[in-house]
Formats: C-alpha cells, sequence, structure tokens
C-alpha cells in the first residue's frame, strides 16, 4: 500500500509539472466560487448536551448550523491569492424573547478568515479576531504532508483527486493535562475538534497549488475541502476574468501564528472559566473556529 501511495504521488507530480509547462506559456487569472456548511455530530450522550433542556439545544446547533453556511471567493494567479467571504445584507432582526443565540466563525488557521498568500515567497496574511479583537496575522505558510489517495471522481466538469492530511496532536504538559481532566466540560467543548483529518479534493485541469484558506501544496486547485464538520465546496470557477485585483488585507494588530494561537488559548481559557461560573442565561457573540 505504501509503494502504491509513492507511485500514485510521482504520477500525480509529473502530471502537474506537464500541466504546469503546457500553461507556463500565457499567464492566467481566476476567480473559483465556494459554499460551507456544517454538519454537527449528534451529542447527546455528552454530559454538556445532557445538562441543556431541549429548546436550547436546538438552539445551540442551529446557532452552529447557521454560523457554518457561508459563501466565499478564492482569486488567484499563478503567484498569489486572496480568499475572502462574499459580504451579504443583514436579514432584519426579528424581536426574539428569552434566550438567543449567535455564534460567529472565524479564521483560526482554517477557512473563515480573509487569507492572502503569496506562494512565491510562501507568506500569507490573514484577517482574524479574538473576542471581537481584530488581528492580521502574518506568518510563512506551513508546508502541509498531503497524503495523495488513488480516488477520483467528477466535481462539475472537473475530475479531481483526493488527498488527505492529518494534523498533528498537540502535545500538553502535566499540568494542562490536569487542568483538562478537573475541567468542568461546557458547550464550547462541542466545537472543538479531536483527531483532526482534511480531506482536499483537487484538480490537475487548473495547475494552481492553491485551495481555501491558508490550504495549498497540492499538485492542483482544491475545489472540495473537509475539515471536521465543515464542507467546502467550489461550485463555479471563472478564469481570466475582466477587472481582476488582488489586494492585500491590512485589517488588525499584526501578529505572528504562534502568538496569536497563545492568546486564543488563554482568551478560550478565560471564557470557559466565565461560562462554568455563569448563572440564568447564556449569550455567545462569537466562537473561533
Amino acid at each position: 500500500m505504501k509503494n502504491l501511495n509513492v507511485t500514485m504521488f510521482l504520477f500525480v507530480v509529473l502530471a502537474f509539472a506537464k500541466a504546469q509547462t503546457s500553461q507556463a506559456q500565457q499567464d492566467f487569472t481566476g476567480i473559483a466560487y465556494y459554499q460551507s456548511k456544517m454538519t454537527l455530530e449528534k451529542s447527546e450522550d455528552s454530559s454538556q448536551m445532557s445538562k441543556l433542556d431541549p429548546a436550547m439545544r436546538k438552539m445551540f446547533e442551529e446557532a452552529m448550523k447557521k454560523a457554518g453556511e457561508a459563501e466565499f471567493t478564492l482569486k488567484f494567479s499563478r503567484t498569489e491569492s486572496l480568499y475572502e467571504k462574499v459580504q451579504q445584507l443583514a436579514a432584519p432582526k426579528k424581536p426574539t424573547s428569552g434566550m438567543s443565540m449567535s455564534i460567529e466563525m472565524t479564521g483560526n488557521g482554517d477557512t473563515y478568515g480573509t487569507t492572502y498568500k503569496d506562494l512565491t515567497a510562501q507568506t500569507f496574511l490573514r484577517e482574524d479576531k479574538i473576542q471581537g479583537k481584530e488581528f492580521l496575522v502574518t506568518d510563512k505558510i506551513e508546508p502541509l504532508a498531503w497524503k495523495v489517495m488513488g480516488e477520483s471522481k467528477m466535481i462539475g466538469k472537473y475530475t479531481v483527486i483526493k488527498a488527505t492530511y492529518t494534523y498533528p496532536k498537540e502535545e500538553k504538559t502535566e499540568k494542562e493535562k490536569r487542568e483538562e481532566e478537573e475541567k468542568e466540560p461546557s458547550l464550547l467543548d462541542l466545537v472543538k475538534d479531536k483527531d483532526r483529518v482534511v480531506t482536499a479534493w483537487f484538480t490537475m485541469d487548473i495547475a494552481v497549488s492553491n485551495g481555501p484558506g491558508i490550504y495549498q501544496g497540492l499538485p492542483g486547485l482544491i475545489l472540495e475541502l473537509n475539515d471536521g464538520e465543515t464542507t467546502i465546496l467550489c461550485n463555479k470557477i471563472e478564469m481570466n476574468p475582466e477587472g481582476f485585483e488582488i489586494k492585500k488585507p491590512k485589517t488588525g494588530k499584526k501578529i505572528n501564528q504562534a502568538d496569536f494561537d497563545k492568546l486564543q488559548k488563554k482568551k478560550d481559557k478565560e471564557m470557559q472559566e466565565r461560562f462554568k461560573n455563569s448563572k440564568g442565561g447564556v449569550f455567545f457573540e462569537q466562537i473561533g473556529g
């Protein structure tokens, strides 16, 4: 099986190189349109969900589902790209009584933040938030050890090939392990991935090593991405569109990825403490994606 995967990878790389050579005679640009959706696994037996009444549980699930539904565009050339959410007019707010819940998905290295990539320098800029405060995460693109599988399918008119990447598990200190065991479970635990495996479907018909969010590094454009409960699917591609322009994001305090992750971990812990000690109704303004 290992030899088969190596052979498949070499075949894909050679085909990608051929496609790049054929397209190198002229530069090209494009815009890929994506839609995302989120499917929460049922957690009826979890201690967190068992403490909620049916109305609260339904409210949480609907808020998560709504937060995960969005449209994005990826403007790309051979050397750079801009991935951003399509801004839509806010729907009129309906009068509510009692509890309400709103969850906003942010970037956090995934596929929700406005992300600019310089493929030549292998750097990125991503607009992100932590509890409402805006940041501009600036860092090198970390290479992902994709495994190209022997599966293919069609997405529209494009043949796509399957690849997977498994994020390494975070090493925790003995103190963090004890705190994890002793802490009170909360609703926030329901949106944390355990074993995080990302599945991508890419096409060599568009020979650009790019995709949604920070994802890239495959021999072709990623048209579908499955990351935990989130699925992002490309439903339209425009090649060499008129008026094509890529603008780098500028909003937020500049910070590198390591410092951003450290700060977010700290703020998540503070939020869990506030939730544990809160009484009465709960309103989530936003949770990092």
